[in-house]
């Protein structure tokens, strides 16, 4: 019969025994066990691989030993009798795993995990396809794995740590392995588990210090073994098992603090990790070794019937089928062999490629502690090079898209000793740096959890790193040291749409679970959605209702686990850490003052930020104090307050684990990314990457079109690579526009609120869902349109931009008599209006092509059209934000159409919602560069009218007149609202975006725009040295993006335009919609303008405009 439980019927010492079961089997395969017990410290080597076998306690092998043939005890590894079918015996002395089942609390007498579904492979087979790597030279192994993963852009020169508070909940456990310190038993007046206020204690500290992760880890199970003490315990907390209290803390941490629960639980089922995903962003079980030698007596894991090997990979695969990003790894030096760790990563690999779910691996190595079973004995801690080895052999089987991390806080020390590092302090501070840089040449691109608030538990004689000398490190490597989530990119579910059919430019495609890529001939793998191949679950980034689907569970809405992640997650799936949105003034300071002070410097932005501090010593940065937002940015904005609840606490006083000190004055950090996408006073690389460099030289001095992977290289530039970023669009548009800052003075009218369509992120439409919600809805009367039109023109506007909802009652003569009451009013002005969508669906409703309905427009006046309609112009992207609009090529149909018929128009992207950023940008920005090169291939082979493209122009008067990037603006998105998007993009992202589209459009599209009204006037300005020439409009009304939340753009008035554009050290120029120069009359009175008088709109239903 299948083990369906995880107990080995091992008593533990001073225990009570727990429940045996029935005899089980190690998976469906594994390898046969000694058929005699080994002589006390005799060494076994067979097959190319190193066991030490001892009667107390396990030695490490030794590493690079030349195989001889198998000793007559040791048997060549081979597949046993299947799970199900039949039973094995374990290793000498070790009996095989029984079915165990809970005894107590709420699960009694259910079991204790699932049986393990998928057959392993044997050792056999695992040597035929990795044995090679037993005897290659660890230098070329490890020159293999840094190679593969820097083939990802976003592993290229990127190294992540994920910035935590440890939350111990109890250190109680079931078990006790021989190297562990963390367990302890219970004494009398201390309490086993944390209280709920002492956790929310400690993670509003780490929320404070910017932290992203509560790391949850606790003793597997220990009412099992503990039963009166975790029990009663447990009662007067009011919760019947440890697993029930763990979701309770993880709730209660995300739901109060914004802090994202990563949660170590130990050996579980399949509906309890499922239970357990509605609170946490990420969980995980270190497989730490299939070796089942390690559970003989005086072993490792003697005793531990958590760490039967089948108990753990069933857990694992358990976590498959529920979806669950997921963390494992191995424990190195435990007396296992390198062929040991090769079976184990197999294992992992073949769980991974069936579903997809494991995001990282960890590679952590043993560390001998005395008062252990282990230390005692005298086991000797690993060499560093077999922490190489383990790290390189995991790249190299998994690929370039696994997060491969090593504990930097438990790296050996011996490398600097090797090079004849000096001694005293130095060595100190040099020996970890040494260890490290070797881990990263090893091809390890994480460095795992690092507290500024807390200790580590496990490994409390190891305490975490400052950040300083770690990011100094990182940067020696050439690389940036980045804060991360618990949950990876490549499970937030961003969407964009491959560069190519069966590749991908991204980590994060639409459900796709990171790519599996491994070297040589164990192929890829790729799981379509969580649950394993095959699986039809949604997208975690759906707009649907909130379920649960995909990677995160979205249940409850904005309150959801799911939402929470994603309001912490940049454009590219990393840790925002940072406060700056999109449409909302700055908390430092009011719009004026915003303005002149971020258009006082008129260089690149921010360029030396991290040259200052890369200069500075780990001490002198870690004494600098780092600015850090006083809640963690995943918070959800309508929270209690941090005063709590009282919980019912336990009848002993003392605590289970000291509080957390509080750090002096400079002897604390704290996690913020600034404007340039790097951590602020840390080191980082002073100099740019040369990818970059080169790139930049390519456009700059050769003219060279980029291609899509390379915009989307650039779209990730972080740091140095930023600050060249956008002083090389900055000098290219110097070049290209001088430095002349235009901008048009306009008024825009939104004729109407009223829609049809179901745009998951317009918080401006009103439709029959929406009719009580955002104010009400209206329909602007002929009269007024006229009205507002000859009052624009009277205050100075050379424009009139008009755009509304698709009223269902609209035709393509409603459109036209809209134009001509604009007309009417102003017959002079500048009539720019009616997106793709509008012209299609007037099209549509009079039969009429594109053409030749913009034609007729034309003909009416209209001088030409808004690029909007555009958001992201890719369809996997569309499909969440506006599902039932134009598709990309149904957009594009329409603004070549426009351009062959001489209509110029603009362009626009709408970026930060649910987008995997880089990757769908740079399809956005290659999208439009194609539609303009077309554009003017038409007009050079004289195809293209001219009767609306006088007054000048870009782009040799053909085409789109400029590309104006509109950061998304969350507040009141319905698509927010629901928790199914971020925040809008970070600064950083909107910076470097502007600075992109210079480069990747160039020469194509001369004119780049930064949107005050989005941007808010002082980063508008800020732009202006990032590649942008124009501000836009001085928009005298608008409603679309303050009905999105944003408190910016109710008209900037030309003074005040002129001032923010000077104070950034240009020159402002007025102009017209076509980059003409305007009437000098319309000039003189844009600078005396009277205030506007009061609007007046209609019911919906009043029929103005049928």
């Amino acid at each position: 019969m299948a083990s369906t439980g995880v107990g080995l019927g091992l008593p533990i010492p001073g225990t009570r025994t727990q429940q045996r079961g029935a005899p089980g089997a190690f998976g469906a395969e594994a390898c046969r066990p000694l058929p005699c017990a080994p002589r006390p410290g005799h060494r076994l080597i067979s097959n190319g691989r190193t066991r030490a076998v001892h009667s107390r306690c396990p030695r490490p092998a030794e590493p690079n030993r030349r195989a001889a043939p198998p000793p007559a005890c040791v048997p060549a590894h081979q597949p046993i009798t299947p799970a199900g079918t039949g039973s094995a015996a374990g290793p000498a002395g070790v009996p095989p795993p029984p079915a165990a089942a809970a005894t107590t609390g709420t699960g009694a007498g259910l079991p204790l995990h699932d049986p393990l579904r998928t057959p392993m492979p044997d050792m056999g087979e695992v040597l035929r396809e990795h044995g090679w790597m037993l005897e290659a030279p660890l230098e070329q192994l490890m020159a293999q794995a840094a190679s593969l993963r820097d083939q990802r852009p976003r592993h290229a020169n990127v190294v992540t740590f994920s910035p935590k508070v440890f939350l111990p909940l109890t250190r109680l456990c079931r078990d006790r392995c021989g190297y562990c310190t963390f367990v302890t038993q219970p004494r009398p007046g201390r309490r086993a588990y944390m209280t709920l206020d002492e956790v929310l204690q400690v993670a509003e500290l780490g929320a404070a210090a910017g932290c992203s992760e509560a790391l949850l880890t606790l003793g597997d199970r220990p009412e099992l073994t503990w039963r009166e003490e975790a029990g009663a315990e447990l009662a007067e907390l009011g919760y019947g098992s440890t697993l029930e209290y763990v979701e309770a803390a993880a709730q209660a941490v995300y739901s109060r603090t914004g802090l994202l629960p990563h949660i170590n639980a130990g050996v579980m089922t399949e509906a309890e990790i499922s239970r357990l995903k509605r609170v946490s962003a990420s969980q995980g079980l270190m497989l730490e070794s299939t070796c089942l030698d390690l559970l003989q007596p005086g072993a490792a894991h003697h005793g531990c019937s958590s760490k039967h090997p089948t108990a753990r990979l069933a857990t694992i695969e358990a976590a498959g089928r529920a979806g669950v990003p997921y963390t494992s790894g191995l424990l190195v030096g435990i007396g296992d062999s390198r062929a040991d760790r090769l079976h184990a990563l197999a294992c992992l690999q073949r769980l991974h490629r069936k579903y997809g779910h494991i995001q990282e691996l960890i590679i952590q190595n043993f560390v001998a502690k005395p008062g252990t079973p282990m230390g005692s004995a005298g086991a000797p801690s690993p060499p560093l090079s077999e922490l190489q080895w383990a790290v390189a052999a995991a790249r190299v089987m998994f690929g370039p898209d696994m997060n491969i991390q090593a504990p930097p806080n438990l790296t050996p020390l011996e490398g600097a000793e090797a090079e004849g590092g000096v001694g005293g302090a130095a060595e100190a501070e040099a020996a970890p740096a040494a260890g490290w840089r070797a881990l990263l040449d090893a091809g390890i691109n994480d460095w795992g959890g690092i507290s500024p608030i807390t200790r580590d538990f496990v490994n409390p004689d190891r305490p975490w790193p400052h950040l300083a000398p770690l990011a100094a490190a990182t940067a020696a490597a050439g690389k940036l040291l980045l804060p991360r989530l618990p949950t990876y990119p490549a499970y937030l579910g961003l969407l964009a749409t491959p560069a190519h059919a069966g590749s991908s430019s991204s980590d994060s495609n639409n459900n796709m679970a990171a790519h599996v890529a491994s070297a040589g001939s164990a192929g890829a793998a790729v799981a379509a959605a969580p649950g394993g191949n095959g699986s039809s679950s949604g997208s975690g980034s759906s707009s649907g209702s909130g379920s649960s689907s995909g990677w995160l569970d979205f249940n409850g809405g904005s309150a959801s686990i799911g939402a929470a992640v994603l309001r912490a997650a940049d454009s590219s799936g990393w840790l925002r850490a940072s406060e700056w949105v999109a449409g909302r003034p700055e908390a430092a300071d009011g719009e004026a003052a915003e303005g002149e002070a971020a258009a006082a410097a008129s260089s690149p932005p921010s360029p030396t930020l991290q040259s200052d501090t890369a200069t500075q010593s780990p001490q002198a940065v870690a004494s600098a104090p780092a600015s850090s937002p006083p809640r963690s940015s995943s918070s959800p904005p309508a929270l209690p307050s941090a005063t709590h609840q009282q919980h019912q606490q336990p009848a002993a006083t003392r605590p289970s684990v000291p509080p957390p000190r509080r750090p002096g004055p400079g002897g604390g950090w704290r996690v913020a990314v600034g404007e340039d996408g790097a951590l602020l006073g840390f080191p980082a690389p002073r100099e740019p990457s040369r990818p970059v460099t080169r790139l930049l030289e390519g456009v700059v001095e050769g003219g060279r079109p980029l291609q899509r992977e390379e915009i989307e290289l650039l779209l990730r530039s972080r740091g140095a690579d930023h600050a060249a970023v956008c002083a090389a669009a900055d000098l290219l548009r110097r070049r290209m526009c001088g430095d002349d800052v235009s901008y048009v003075v306009n008024r825009n009218i939104n004729y109407t609120n009223v829609c049809t369509y179901k745009c998951s992120f317009c918080a401006f439409s009103k439709g029959k869902a929406a009719e009580a919600l955002r104010g009400p809805a209206y329909v602007v009367p002929l009269e007024e349109i006229s009205r507002r039109a000859e009052e624009a023109w009277e205050r100075g506007a050379t424009e009139v931009c008009m755009q509304g909802g698709i009223h269902p009652d609209f035709t393509g003569d409603t459109y036209l008599r809209i134009l001509g009451a604009a007309k009417e009013g102003a017959p002079r002005i500048h009539v720019h209006a009616f997106s793709p969508l509008e012209v299609a669906h007037g099209a549509a409703s009079l039969g009429l092509s594109y053409e030749r309905y913009l034609e007729k427009l034309a003909a009416a006046g209209l001088g030409s059209l808004p690029g909007t309609a555009a958001e992201v112009l890719d369809d996997a992207v569309r499909g969440v934000l506006c599902p039932d609009k134009l598709s990309t090529a149904e957009w594009g149909q329409v603004v070549a159409a426009a351009h062959a018929v001489g209509l110029r128009t603009t362009s626009t992207i709408m970026f930060g919602s649910v987008e995997e950023g880089p990757a769908a940008w740079a399809g956005h920005l290659m999208e439009l560069r194609r539609l303009q090169q077309q554009a003017e291939r038409l007009a050079a082979g004289g195809g293209s009218s001219s009767s609306s493209s006088s007054g000048g122009g870009g782009g040799g008067g053909v085409g789109f007149t400029e590309f104006v990037p509109l950061p998304f603006v969350h507040m009141e998105a319905p698509i927010y609202l629901k928790g199914r998007s971020r925040r809008g993009p970070t600064l950083h992202e909107g910076l470097l975006l502007h600075a992109v589209a210079r480069l990747a459009l160039h020469p194509h599209i001369p004119n780049i725009q930064a949107s005050w009204v989005k941007m808010g006037p002082g980063r508008a300005a800020q732009l202006l040295a990032a590649g942008c020439n124009d501000m836009g409009g001085s928009i005298m009304n608008e409603t679309i993006t303050r009905a999105a939340g944003a408190s910016h753009g109710q008209e900037l008035p030309p003074p005040r335009m002129e001032h923010i554009i000077r104070a950034a050290g240009r020159s402002p120029r007025q102009r017209t919609t076509l980059y003409g120069v305007p009437p000098p009359e319309q000039t003189a009175r844009s600078f005396a303008a009277a205030p506007l008088a009061p609007l007046m709109s209609a019911a919906p239903g009043s029929g103005v405009l049928r």
